[in-house]
């Protein structure tokens, strides 16, 4: 269920907020990414696509994985989980965790990686879903009492209603998950919902999923909940639109002169696929841009204020 905004839109006061700053594109080829800070160093999580998911730019490995990248140099720090796609990881106690369907594109069973080292990976299935039901993006966060994490998935099952809708799973441990009833607890079958990510900030599950807007242009929305059933739409959304400041680019010497040519003429009308970290009292975010058909590019922008004042700010 999502609550009515019109009578708060009638009567809101709404103050000025800081503003969210793009910073650049950082790679071309790239969608889903974490970052997250490992041992005092920035690193991005990522889902390294195989050619059979169909992304521009001459990809020709046969299965994906997933890879750790300072995001100082640009090296892999770690590659792991063959065959994986759609991925996201989360740290605590000096342990990382990975999580990801199997296959190359989405697939119904998904599994857990855990490590302390990022060399030495423990795997187990975790979450095995319908014949009807196809996993993607996934998310994961600490809430009340519990972990949470929420789920991409498209099919013609009836939890889906119009592709593609966010469902959750929940753990106490961050290794065993149980799901939440798919029709009770989801976000939003009435609408195209993608690419979730979640954060627990007093009392609130605040979820990022892109949206679909007008002329195939996809924006990315905030919405919260207290119980993951009944929602609120944040009343200062979209959190970002496509617009030409995308197609920065931090570090230009690290691009061919093909690539910058590429990168300077692609069509731009998404932004997706957001996650966040705070780092020195800052909000961190990563993104993607492109047309949403495999002309993509992973891009960063930043939120001078924490990853809790940044959440809140989209609400009254």
């Amino acid at each position: 269920m999502i609550k009515d905004v019109v009578e708060t839109l009638k009567t809101a006061r709404v103050g000025q907020r800081k503003s969210l700053k793009k910073l650049g594109t950082i790679k071309i080829n790239a969608v889903e990414a974490t970052p997250v800070i490992w041992k005092d160093k920035l690193l991005r999580f990522e889902w390294i696509r195989s050619e059979e998911y169909g992304s521009a730019g001459g990809i020709t490995r046969k299965d994906g994985y997933y890879a750790f990248i300072d995001m100082e140099t640009e090296e892999i720090v770690s590659s792991f989980a063959l065959c994986h796609s759609f991925g996201c990881c989360y740290e605590e106690n000096g342990k990382m965790y990975a999580f990801g369907p199997q296959g190359n594109g989405g697939g119904r069973v998904v599994d857990s990686f855990v490590s302390s080292d990022l060399k030495n990976w423990e795997q187990r299935e975790i979450l095995t879903f319908p014949e009807d039901i196809k996993v993607y993006n996934n998310s994961v966060c600490k809430g009340d009492g519990r972990y949470i994490m929420s789920i991409e998935i498209g099919g013609k099952n009836q939890a889906v209603g119009n592709p593609f809708t966010c469902v959750f799973a929940e753990s106490k441990d961050l290794i065993n998950w149980t799901m939440l009833d798919m029709m009770e607890y989801s976000y939003s079958r009435h609408t195209y919902t993608a690419c979730p990510v979640i954060r627990y900030v007093d009392g609130y599950y605040y979820m990022i999923c892109l949206m679909c807007a007008p002329y195939n242009r996809y924006v990315p929305y905030i919405v919260r909940s207290r119980d993951l059933k009944e929602f609120e739409v944040g009343i200062r959304n979209p959190i970002m639109w496509p617009d030409d400041s995308d197609k920065q680019v931090i570090h230009p010497e690290r691009f061919s002169a093909e690539e910058l040519d590429y990168l300077e003429h692609a069509v731009d009308c998404n932004n997706s696929d957001i996650d966040l970290c705070e780092i020195d009292g800052k909000t961190l975010i990563i993104y993607s841009w492109g047309n949403q058909l495999g002309k993509e590019f992973l891009a960063l922008a930043e939120y001078d204020g924490s990853m809790a004042e940044f959440l809140k700010s989209f609400f009254l």
